[in-house]
């Protein structure tokens, strides 16, 4: 027992002496000052006197024995030479940030879109969205913010941040408009990562001139570069060497197909009921697909809800009434606007009269358009909001012929013929918005479409003799209805962890019900001795599902780099076949200074759905198809690189450069009708591919009473149809070189001058370059014939035109606004070549004669805003 008592007390010795023996960070200290000479300076309440529990410090280097016996001491150093300065580590503490959240309004309560929220105290910002939302995620304290949109006066508000919570902020519009300054617009393309994204406002819209009287988005989209208008006076949209059928238009998130009256003369948006347009020709972001060439998505204002204000608007063609106000002050709002054309009430007395002097011929023409928007808004509470948004457009044409001839026999020759043509959109969308969290906004809207053409004809003939007795009678009558139907939804998510971090995720859907044509046809011969009879009827439909998923993230990796990428996933669901295809989307900035950038993007873009046309004017023949088990869906690659500069704080530069592909293009292969069959549409047209590129170049320069904006394209538009032509051939809208130069003039308060200079090379033409003959020699009956080197083989002169336009405001005691629009198109009257004629001469030569007929067009309007 003595012996194992003499063990313990030997081990507890022993552990004691151990525990004595560890050192401290001062031995080590004194350790290194004798070997290596260092001097340690430090401040007395330093506490070096702590345990050292770290590797042994022998055979390290200097540099890594200090790093090695401060570390995780709470010690810091800072060697130079022979001294060691020790100072005491800062205690890191966890920075709090917190989400402030809302929406920026004007003095009406409608949102703003792309208004910028800028922080000067961190200098980070953000952009509102389509709903006028915005999300920014700050450091706890205090604040200062700058809020700011063009037209608008800027607005800087201080506020302490201690917890997430939502603030509204509230702009007044500033008809000054000032400098710009791109660092309180991140919207700018100086500084935005997004390419080839062009916002339009009211105020861009709605600019002093307008063709018959009409302010117009497609034709003032027409100016921007990398886009050709197509035939003149038509608001065709071909962006980048593609098709007019492969631009998506969107009216509040819903698809619309028909977007022109009057065969292309006016456009279906009515400017009074239009808050913002983001088109996009380029850099396409992940949440848009369904066609190749461009995104127009329009959104309407949501009304006022403050207090009732309407506007009257009488034109040389048209006139529209717009009003809108609080159905619920602060809560629920009306916005509803209606626009009518009224050649009808101008060429109805005049045949009227025709139809009153002419004994043996009576004609009658009638053709109107209107479209009807309304829009329903009401504020649930602050974090959610619902809306009803309605469209419907119908263009009507109607003619009659009759003619009453006495036949020298006695007997009366009758002939009439009537045409009924309709066609129109009607579209609904229901949206929810929904802010489940400061950083987080959902939106979810149903949508429904319909499209629709109606075509009628009746020709009636009959001949009667000197006794009344009818000898022959027929009856020809034939109907055409196309519709298409769409029913689907949009579910979006849009999340902002961070100001560096903007993610969107959604999903959309589509039921398609496609009608290309339903056909009644009545024929009915009667004589003296016998009657025929024949009715057919024959109709299609193609039912299809198009389901597309997409996610998009947005990110600023330093100051000088940014990135969005995405990817939109689509499946189309068609009678035989399902497809499915993935779009990877990708754009990059690098921010060389503060006042340059460059950038460059990647859009894969695939379309399932293709225009059944065989004109370039918006025409009720035409109709819509879906991709079937036989064809494939047209798929697009475009490359695309850009430079943007701020150049002071008056001009702003930017030079572009694009590369796109296409493959599956549809063209027609032999069918000359106006209205192409749609049974066996599949099998009269031709696949082929397209090569297109060019370089854009703008320029812009504002002060409060001038803008000025140049706009240049140098551009190639290729396409091989190995079936139609064995080699690559320009398109009919190859327009090599187009140059926009437009200006904004203010005098006055009360007048305002607009001009816009356009000049482009000619559209491309097919003509003949031989004629010959087609017969042997010895055959009497030698017939000649044209012979054709190669599609579109000619370019017509070059194209130019001024419009100018004027504005004059005059306020009435009572406040309310009266403004007088006066137009001029094709100013100075330069008669554009808009076809030609061939013509052989004596000597066996060719000669081609152009043909325009477009001079000077004066238009004026009268607007009272109350």
């Amino acid at each position: 027992m003595r012996q194992l008592l003499i063990i313990l007390l030997f081990l507890l010795t022993q552990t004691a002496g151990a525990q004595t023996t560890t050192p401290t960070i001062k031995q080590q200290m004194e350790r290194l000052h004798e070997t290596a000479g260092l001097n340690f300076v430090y401040d007395a309440s330093l506490n070096v006197r702590q345990p050292y529990r770290g590797p042994e410090l022998k055979g390290l280097s200097l540099s890594k024995a200090l790093k090695t016996l401060f570390e995780g001491s709470g010690i810091s150093y800072q060697k130079n030479n022979k001294y060691v300065m020790l100072f005491k580590e800062p205690v890191k503490e966890t920075v709090k940030r917190f989400t402030l959240s809302g929406h920026v309004r004007d003095s009406i309560g409608e949102t703003l879109i792309n208004a910028t929220v800028y922080d000067l105290t961190s200098r980070q910002g953000t952009t509102t969205n389509e709903y006028g939302y915005y999300s920014l995620t700050l450091s706890e304290g205090e604040h200062l913010l700058r809020i700011s949109y063009i037209g608008y006066t800027e607005q800087t508000v201080k506020t302490a941040l201690h917890k997430s919570h939502t603030i509204d902020f509230t702009l007044h519009e500033n008809m000054r408009l000032g400098e710009v300054v791109i660092t309180g617009d991140l919207n700018s393309p100086v500084l935005g990562t997004q390419m080839g994204k062009r916002s339009l406002s009211q105020t861009d819209i709605k600019t002093e001139f307008a063709l018959f009287s009409s302010p117009d988005v497609v034709k003032t989209i027409q100016r921007i570069s990398g886009v050709q208008e197509g035939v003149e006076l038509a608001s065709g949209l071909y962006v980048h060497g593609g098709n007019n059928d492969e631009n998506l238009y969107l009216l509040d998130g819903s698809p619309l197909y028909q977007i022109n009256h009057s065969m292309g003369l006016f456009s279906s948006f009515n400017a009074d009921m239009v808050k913002n347009v983001d088109f996009y020709k380029s850099g396409f972001p992940a949440r848009f697909g369904g066609r190749l060439s461009s995104v127009v998505d329009v959104r309407t204002n949501d009304g006022n809800m403050q207090e009732w204000h309407g506007a009257y608007r009488i034109g040389l063609l048209d006139g529209s009434v717009q009003f809108d106000g609080p159905l619920k002050k602060n809560k629920t709002s009306l916005n509803i606007g209606l626009r009518r054309s009224w050649l009808d009430l101008l060429s109805e007395p005049a045949f009227f009269l025709q139809r009153r002097i002419s004994k043996e011929e009576k004609i009658g023409l009638n053709y109107n358009f209107h479209d009807l928007n309304a829009k329903l808004t009401h504020i649930m509470n602050d974090r959610s909001r619902l809306s009803l948004s309605l469209y419907s457009g119908c263009d009507a044409l109607s003619t009659n012929y009759e003619s009453n001839w006495n036949m020298p026999n006695g007997g009366t020759d009758i002939e009439k013929t009537k045409n009924r043509l309709r066609w129109g959109n009607l579209n609904a969308a229901l949206n929810w918005n929904y802010q489940p969290s400061p950083k987080l906004m959902t939106n979810v809207t149903a949508v429904y479409t319909h499209n629709r053409a109606n075509i009628l004809r009746c020709d009636d003939y009959s001949y009667a003799s000197s006794s009344t007795e009818s000898t022959k009678k027929t009856h020809h009558e034939n109907e055409t209805r196309s519709t298409i139907d769409d029913i689907g939804y949009r579910a979006e998510a849009d999340f902002r962890p961070s100001p560096r971090h903007h993610i969107r995720l959604g999903n959309n859907y589509t039921l398609h019900l496609f009608r290309p044509q339903t056909k009644n046809l009545l024929n009915y011969n009667a004589g003296q001795e016998e009657n025929d009879t024949i009715s057919k009827q024959s109709s299609n439909h193609h039912t299809s599902h198009e389901l597309n998923l997409y996610a998009e993230d947005q990110i600023t990796l330093n100051k000088h780099w940014s990135l969005n990428s995405g990817m939109n996933l689509s499946l189309f669901f068609t009678p035989g076949k399902t497809f499915l295809n993935a779009d990877p989307r990708v754009a990059m900035k690098y921010q060389i200074t503060p006042y340059l950038s460059a950038k460059a993007s990647y859009t894969m873009m695939t379309q399932y759905v293709h225009k059944i046309t065989n004109s370039f004017l918006e025409m009720p023949t035409d109709y819509w198809v879906p991709t079937t088990a036989k064809l494939q869906p047209m798929r697009s690659h475009q490359w695309a690189v850009g430079l943007y500069a701020q150049m002071g704080k008056k001009w702003t530069a930017s030079i572009e450069g694009y590369y796109k592909t296409t493959n599956h293009l549809l063209q027609y292969a032999s069918w000359t009708g106006l209205q192409p069959p749609a049974v066996s549409w599949e099998t009269e047209v031709i696949d082929g591919k397209g090569k297109f590129y060019g370089i854009e170049t703008d320029v812009n320069y504002h002060t409060q009473k001038i803008q000025f904006s140049a706009a240049y394209t140098l551009s190639w538009n290729k396409r091989k149809f190995e079936d139609f032509y064995q080699d690559w051939y320009y398109d009919k809208f190859d327009n090599r070189h187009k140059l926009n130069l437009t200006g904004r003039f203010k005098f006055n308060k009360k007048t305002e001058m607009y001009a816009a200079w356009t000049l482009h090379s000619g559209n491309k033409m097919t003509v003949p370059t031989q004629y010959v003959e087609l017969a042997l020699p010895d055959d009497d009956n030698r017939q000649r014939e044209f012979i054709y080197e190669r599609p579109n083989n000619a370019t017509l002169p070059l194209y130019h035109r001024l419009d100018v336009g004027f504005n004059f405001y005059h306020t009435t005691k009572h406040g309310h606004q009266r403004i007088w629009n006066l137009s001029l198109y094709n100013a100075y009257c330069h008669i554009n070549t808009m076809w030609t004629e061939a013509q052989v001469k004596d000597d066996g030569t060719i000669r081609i004669k152009s043909r325009g007929y477009i001079p000077i067009v004066p238009s004026f309007s009268y607007t009272i805003k109350f």
